[in-house]
């Protein structure tokens, strides 16, 4: 990974820092609706359900009862369990990574989340690491329940830019997400798309030749 030039690194959170397993969230769902999962994830589709809930266009309430409607017995803490079982692990060595990276880098967090995520990592962050939250190891945090942007729309790379008066050919960002990379390339941002191989020793990619 080239960072000759490069003064900001923005890393992306889900498949990047933190693990992830969504097929575990598809699977929590089909047990709490084993007889409306296909009608439910037809209407997730349609209405965009998860893009509003990562956007905040629909609240945490509404995102939960549009599950609720289709079964009133299943509660919100099963609901909220289920929906952050895809959140798995951050390794230690990625924590120590990006502190050591603070010493030369301006540190950036973009992440596509939403509120009941958040509040997950949070949780695990103070639990695990003795961090206040996750934005403690950034110079910023940008969500997109915050900014109401998610990638890969260039909007929000747009915005962080601005916010953060960073430079784009200055700018490294980190994502598993090829179209999220090939969105940050047309503003002339350094990109680097983060595979599966190189995820389980993401430090190698900065220090180990």
């Amino acid at each position: 990974m080239d960072l000759k030039g490069v003064k900001n690194i923005i890393f992306d959170l889900g498949g990047v820092i933190i693990n992830l397993n969504q097929e575990l969230t598809f699977q929590a769902f089909q047990k709490l609706f084993p007889n409306q999962f296909n009608e439910i994830q037809q209407q997730l589709k349609q209405n965009n359900w998860l893009e509003k809930f990562e956007t905040s266009e629909i609240s945490e309430e509404d995102f939960l009862s549009f599950f609720e409607s289709f079964n009133s017995e299943i509660t919100s803490k099963q609901l909220k369990e289920a929906w952050n079982t895809m959140l798995l692990d951050i390794p230690i060595d990625r924590i120590d990574l990006i502190k050591k990276l603070s010493y030369s880098y301006n540190i950036y967090l973009l992440s596509n989340t939403n509120k009941i995520h958040l509040e997950h990592i949070t949780k695990y962050v103070s639990q695990n690491f003795k961090l206040k939250n996750l934005e403690e190891l950034f110079k910023k945090a940008y969500y997109s329940n915050h900014l109401g942007l998610r990638k890969p729309n260039k909007a929000i790379f747009e915005a962080v830019l601005k916010d953060a008066q960073l430079n784009a050919e200055e700018t490294l960002f980190i994502d598993d997400s090829m179209e999220h990379i090939e969105s940050a390339k047309i503003l002339g941002i350094k990109t680097h798309h983060l595979n599966l191989v190189e995820n389980q020793n993401i430090i190698g990619l900065f220090y180990e030749n």
